[in-house]
């Protein structure tokens, strides 16, 4: 589908008529002075072009592809809509993560936005949402709401579970889903319990799974601490590494860390009975599951795991974007570098541990973790987009699967990070039906 022109729709903030403005190199083509342009799935609109328009205070500029369809209809586009939570006065989420992708959709020519619940209109071809003021960037960049067409692609990045399971992000993410020539990727968190038993499912994959119960009021715990000298309480719905519990069997009793964000609790007890009453305790109606502790291959005498981003490329398909490493804090229990855990350089790591295996090695991380996401998708039954892994490997080259994240916190590496925005963006093209080219920021 070849791509006629590119420029900008202007959408005027006071719900005034949308104007196309052609790139500069097209300016010298006979264009009409007016398109009929489908604008997103479904908006269709008598559209001025304008060479030049001076710039107004109420407008937002958006880069927009003019493509013609095999039927002969204009098509602008493509629109991406990011989806946060609504709140009383705009939006919450990661805002500096959406201004990363908005201004790498202005360099690919894509037109990225922010919308909330709120601004699903009853009217299904256009929606009200957010965008930063033109030239603003950074924490400080200030939010102009507008008018914009019904986007092509929405990519879910409701911050957290209990705003997820609110009912107006409910039947948002119900309407998105069920709307002709919308795309929702990523529809949900994953639940680490389920995620447990659909790994299972796969007699390959479920050799990576380290055992693993269900936390019931310590019902299998005397048998999971016979086994395995140290276990792991993990909230099901945890994230960063908050709420994790460590249990470790000593010569007399056991050594418990309770780890929160702010602060690590350490307990000693005599037995069975007063652990099982310390851990109910510390759990309360939370879920949990119990899972064998790893014993990690470490960096610089400190445990680490591996962080994967996996993502789908401009052809549909998974692809590996990048293996991060996250080094155990001191006294942290985990390696989130929220809990005190840094970064390392992958190729580094695995070369002084694997020496000539490290290419291997590195293979077979890539190969185990397209496996994963195929398979996690095929068992959640919904589009996903992109999800990171976080993987054990010990000395012997074994590796273990401890969680996935349907909502990948932003990589720290800047290399990962550039390809993460850019195949993010790649993937949205693709969904939408519009070919990948370069236009004005």
């Amino acid at each position: 589908m070849p791509f006629q022109f590119t420029g900008w729709l202007t959408f005027d903030r006071n719900g005034a008529d949308p104007i196309f403005i052609p790139r500069q190199q097209h300016t010298g083509a006979s264009l009409p002075s007016s398109l009929f342009l489908t604008l997103g799935p479904g908006w269709r609109q008598q559209v001025p072009v304008r060479k030049t328009t001076p710039p107004s205070k109420n407008e937002v500029r958006c880069p927009v592809q003019v493509i013609r369809d095999q039927r002969g209809h204009y098509r602008a586009g493509p629109f991406v809509a990011i989806l946060a939570a609504g709140k009383p006065k705009g939006f919450s989420g990661v805002r500096s993560n959406f201004l990363d992708l908005i201004h790498t959709g202005r360099r690919m020519g894509v037109t990225v936005f922010v919308i909330t619940p709120a601004g699903l209109k009853r009217n299904d071809k256009r929606v009200e949402g957010f965008i930063p003021k033109r030239g603003h960037r950074g924490n400080q960049a200030q939010w102009i709401s507008a008018t914009f067409p019904m986007p092509h692609v929405v990519y879910n990045r409701i911050p957290n579970r209990q705003a997820e399971n609110r009912a107006p992000e409910q039947q948002a993410l119900a309407k998105l889903s069920a709307m002709p020539g919308v795309h929702l990727f990523n529809p949900s968190f994953f639940n680490k319990w389920e995620l447990f038993l659909r790994m299972k499912h796969s007699t390959q994959l479920a050799r990576l799974l380290p055992d693993t119960v269900r936390w019931e009021k310590g019902e299998r715990l005397e048998e999971m601490a016979q086994k395995h000298p140290t276990l792991f309480l993990k909230p099901v719905n945890g994230k960063a590494g908050h709420g994790m519990i460590r249990i470790t069997r000593k010569e007399r009793g056991f050594e418990i860390v309770d780890q929160k964000v702010y602060n690590k609790k350490r307990f000693h007890v005599d037995d069975m009975q007063a652990l099982k009453k310390k851990l109910n305790l510390l759990t309360g109606n939370r879920r949990y599951v119990l899972q064998q502790g790893i014993q990690l291959a470490t960096y610089g005498g400190r445990p680490f795991d591996l962080r994967i981003l996996m993502q789908k490329n401009g052809a549909g398909k998974w692809s590996h974007t990048g293996i991060g490493i996250r080094v155990a804090g001191k006294e942290a229990i985990s390696t989130h570098v929220p809990m005190g855990g840094s970064i390392a350089d992958s190729s580094r790591v695995l070369q002084s541990l694997f020496g000539k295996r490290a290419a291997a090695v590195t293979e077979k991380i890539r190969t185990t973790t397209l496996d994963i996401a195929r398979h996690i998708e095929q068992e959640e039954g919904k589009n996903l987009g992109e999800m990171s892994m976080d993987l054990g490997l010990e000395t012997n080259e074994k590796l273990w699967f401890f969680e996935a994240n349907a909502k990948p916190m932003k990589f720290d590496e800047p290399g990962i990070r550039r390809l993460s925005l850019q195949r993010l963006l790649q993937y949205c093209l693709f969904l939408s039906g519009f070919p990948t080219v370069t236009a004005g920021r």
